[in-house]
């Protein structure tokens, strides 16, 4: 009887556990979290709400990230695509990240064309 209370609390203790280390878990995302927001705000210095690699000089924080949270590799970080950061490195959805996609334009940016092969095959 002893040995099946002592294996009882051991799994009460165990249940315990596990929950505590996943509140830190959980608490820990959502301070990464604001902390990339608040550096995306700190760093979009023309506040034309996307941060560029210029913007990021001497950043030691999100700088080595910069690539990671550029999804289409264009040079600049949307908030769409630092929303689809969050949402893949820490599980928390934020606005606008299941709206991003892998081909958003940037409307001060002509579209590229397309590569001299393909337009003298289309003559």
């Amino acid at each position: 009887m002893k040995a099946a209370g002592s294996y009882a609390m051991a799994m009460v203790l165990l249940a315990v556990a596990g929950n505590v280390r996943a509140d830190l878990r959980s608490d820990y995302y959502q301070r990464a979290a604001t902390r990339d927001r608040d550096a995306f705000q700190a760093l979009d210095i023309n506040h034309d709400g996307v941060v560029e690699r210029p913007e990021i000089v001497g950043d030691n924080d999100f700088g080595p990230r910069f690539r990671d949270m550029d999804r289409n590799g264009d040079g600049v970080v949307t908030r769409d695509e630092l929303a689809l950061y969050i949402r893949d490195h820490y599980g928390i959805d934020e606005p606008g990240a299941a709206q991003a996609s892998m081909t958003t334009a940037h409307v001060d940016q002509p579209a590229p064309s397309p590569p001299r092969s393909q337009q003298a095959s289309a003559k």
